[in-house]
C-alpha cells in the first residue's frame, strides 16, 4: 500500500510542475500581449530618404536630370519667400514623379501656376508608416497649413507583409521570432523599423553605382505602338499573386493590413490636428480601376480580377469614404477624372505619365 502511495505521488510531480509550466505560460502571454495591445512599447514609425545635402541623377527613358537633397532627404522643389497659402504632399512615387521631369509633377505644375507653395516630400516606395514618420520629421520647419495626404492603390499591400519584408524578416534573428510570440505588434514595429534602415542602405549603395555610371543620352524614343512585354508585372505576379486583392479588397485578403493602415491614419491625423494643420486625401487609384487595357493586361498575366474594381468601387474606395466623411476630412477621389481613360499611365510602367500630372494639377487647383 505504501509502495503505491509513494508511486502515485512521484506521477503527481511532473503533472504539476506541467500543470504550473502551462499557467505560468499562458498568464505570461495574456500579461505580455495585454501590454502590446496598448502599445506601451511603441516608437517612431521610421522612414529612408535620399542622401543629404547631395545632388542625385534622376531618368526619365533613358534622359537624366540631376535634383537637389536637402538635410532632410528629400529633393528640393520651387520655393517662394513669401506665400499667403502652402500644402505639404504626402506620398510615394507618384507623388514623387518617377519616371518623370521634376517640371512636370503636379507638385511643380502647382508652383508655377498658383501663389501658394507647394512643398513635394514623396519618397519613391513610401508606406503610411514612412510617411508619418517624415511629417513628424519636417513639420515644426515648415510653414505649411494644410497637409494632402495622397493615397495610392497599393498603400494598403504596402503596408503589410510583403515579400520583401518577410525575406528580411526569415534573415532575423531567432530570439526575434520569440519575442514576436509574446509582442508582435512592438516586435513587428521594431522589425518594419530595421527593415527601413536596410533599405536605406541599399538605396545609398544604389545611388553610389548608378551615379559613377559612364551616361550618354538615349538616342532610343518610344513609338506609339510598340509592344511591350510587361516583364516587371509579370515578375509582380510570380512574387505576390494576390497583389491586387491584397490591396483592394478590404474585407477579406486586405483586411489585416487595412486596419493597420487605418490605426496609422488616425495617428497621422491626430499629429496635424495637434499641430494646428488641416488634414486633406486624395485617392490615386491603381490602374485597374480605370484602365480597360490595363485591367486585361493584369487578367492575362494571371492576377485574380475583381469587375467591380473597373466598373465601380472597390471595398478599399468605399472604406476610405466612409472614413473621411465620418471624420469630416475632406476628400478628393481621382478615379471621377480618370475613369476609363488609357493615356495616364508611363509605357509598360506603373506609374502615371505628364498628361496625368497636369490633370491632378488642375483638380487640385479647383479644390484651392
Amino acid at each position: 500500500m505504501k509502495k503505491d502511495i509513494r508511486k502515485a505521488t512521484f506521477l503527481s510531480k511532473p503533472i504539476k510542475l506541467t500543470f504550473y509550466a502551462i499557467v505560468f505560460f499562458c498568464g505570461s502571454l495574456f500579461v505580455t500581449r495585454t501590454i502590446d495591445s496598448f502599445g506601451f512599447l511603441e516608437s517612431s514609425y521610421g522612414h529612408y530618404h535620399f542622401p543629404v545635402s547631395r545632388k542625385i541623377p534622376y531618368f526619365r527613358q533613358g534622359e537624366r536630370e540631376f535634383g537637389q537633397i536637402n538635410e532632410f532627404g528629400v529633393r528640393i522643389g520651387s520655393t517662394k519667400s513669401n506665400f499667403s497659402c502652402g500644402y505639404l504632399l504626402l506620398g510615394d512615387s507618384q507623388t514623387f514623379g518617377s519616371g518623370i521631369f521634376w517640371k512636370d509633377t503636379f507638385s511643380e505644375i502647382l508652383n508655377r501656376e498658383t501663389n501658394c507653395q507647394w512643398t513635394n516630400v514623396g519618397i519613391p516606395g513610401f508606406t503610411l508608416e514612412n510617411e508619418f514618420s517624415m511629417y513628424q520629421k519636417v513639420s515644426p520647419f515648415l510653414k505649411e497649413k494644410t497637409v494632402y495626404l495622397i493615397v495610392y492603390g497599393n498603400d494598403i499591400y504596402e503596408t503589410g507583409d510583403t515579400p520583401d519584408y518577410l525575406h528580411f524578416v526569415n534573415h532575423q534573428k531567432m530570439y526575434l521570432q520569440l519575442s514576436s510570440f509574446f509582442f508582435p505588434k512592438a516586435t513587428r514595429l521594431y522589425l518594419k523599423q530595421k527593415y527601413f534602415v536596410s533599405i536605406q542602405k541599399r538605396m545609398e549603395d544604389e545611388l553610389e553605382r548608378v551615379s559613377k555610371l559612364p551616361y550618354s543620352p538615349s538616342t532610343h524614343k518610344s513609338k506609339k505602338n510598340e509592344v511591350v512585354d510587361f516583364f516587371p508585372l509579370k515578375t509582380l505576379f510570380q512574387i505576390s499573386p494576390t497583389y491586387l486583392s491584397s490591396a483592394l479588397d478590404t474585407k477579406s485578403f486586405a483586411k489585416i493590413n487595412f486596419e493597420r493602415w487605418r490605426r496609422i491614419f488616425f495617428q497621422l491625423k491626430d499629429q496635424i490636428e495637434k499641430d494646428g494643420k488641416h488634414l486633406r486625401v486624395v485617392y490615386l487609384p491603381l490602374e485597374v480601376e480605370y484602365d480597360r487595357s490595363r485591367y486585361e493586361i493584369y487578367k492575362n498575366i494571371g492576377f485574380q480580377m475583381n469587375p467591380s474594381w473597373l466598373e465601380s468601387d472597390s471595398e478599399l474606395v468605399l472604406d476610405l469614404i466612409q472614413l473621411t466623411k465620418e471624420n469630416h476630412i475632406p476628400f478628393i477621389d481621382l478615379r471621377n477624372f480618370m475613369r476609363y481613360r488609357t493615356d495616364l499611365l508611363q509605357n509598360g510602367d506603373i506609374h502615371i505619365n505628364e498628361v496625368a500630372t497636369r490633370m491632378i494639377a488642375d483638380v487640385l487647383k479647383k479644390d484651392l
